[in-house]
């Protein structure tokens, strides 16, 4: 059994996170193994569309090795991001066997749980409370150039469990794999909080790439309160 998570974001693409984004784990799927997505709510029929045909994508980009593009430096994270892929993989559908292959997997994907996990909502509420700082008071809390800490996320007692450790994995793993400016970032915001010195400098560019739509500052600090949890 392999899990997916979903995070809904009221500002930014919903996140789908899966071990289907990493190719040294290509060798370990296999076409009839079961997926669970988890979700702090049900899920409506376009979301499970999405996460549906995430499972059918990469599988055959990573691991049936079919002749499906790449997305390269591109993060599968938002409605536009799942319309573009879609875009691509039906110009190159290639082939009878291809074609029978995949009806084989959207079968199976088809009959994937979506099973609620509440505590996923502490991540999405973070999201939402960070999108409502000013970009100028985010970047200084992540770079210790201010008084003012970062929110914490906070799971509510009862709403925790195992889950959390794996979307922690998933999520960093998905950003360093995906949106490597982002995770160059957050790389460098470890290093100057586990020096608990502040670099305006730092603070500077992150206002700058936030400006100019590059890097996801919301993002990055709930990269940093994962990364305190570990």
């Amino acid at each position: 059994m392999r899990s997916g998570y979903i995070i809904r974001r009221n500002r930014g693409g919903t996140l789908y996170l899966t071990e289907f984004d990493d190719p040294k784990l290509a060798g370990t799927w296999s076409e009839d193994e079961e997926i669970a997505w988890f979700a702090s709510t049900g899920l409506h029929a376009q979301e499970k569309d999405d996460a549906l045909f995430l499972l059918v994508y990469f599988f055959f980009s990573l691991a049936i090795r079919d002749p499906l593009p790449m997305i390269d430096e591109l993060f599968i994270a938002s409605a536009a991001a799942v319309i573009t892929a879609m875009g691509l993989a039906r110009r190159d559908k290639k082939g009878d066997v291809a074609m029978k292959q995949r009806l084989v997997l959207k079968q199976q994907a088809s009959r994937s749980d979506f099973i609620i996990e509440e505590g996923i909502a502490s991540y999405e509420d973070y999201l939402d409370e960070c999108s409502h700082l000013d970009t100028i008071d985010l970047a200084e809390r992540l770079t210790l150039t201010t008084s003012e800490s970062l929110p914490s996320l906070v799971i509510p007692e009862g709403r925790t469990g195992p889950w959390q450790e794996q979307l922690n994995n998933l999520l960093l793993r998905s950003i360093e794999l995906t949106h490597k400016q982002l995770f160059t970032r957050y790389r460098q915001i470890i290093r100057v909080r586990n020096s608990e010195q502040g670099d305006e400098s730092l603070a500077a560019r992150l206002v700058k790439f936030s400006m100019q739509g590059q890097i996801d500052l919301p993002l990055l600090a709930l990269l940093v309160e994962v990364e305190k949890q570990k």
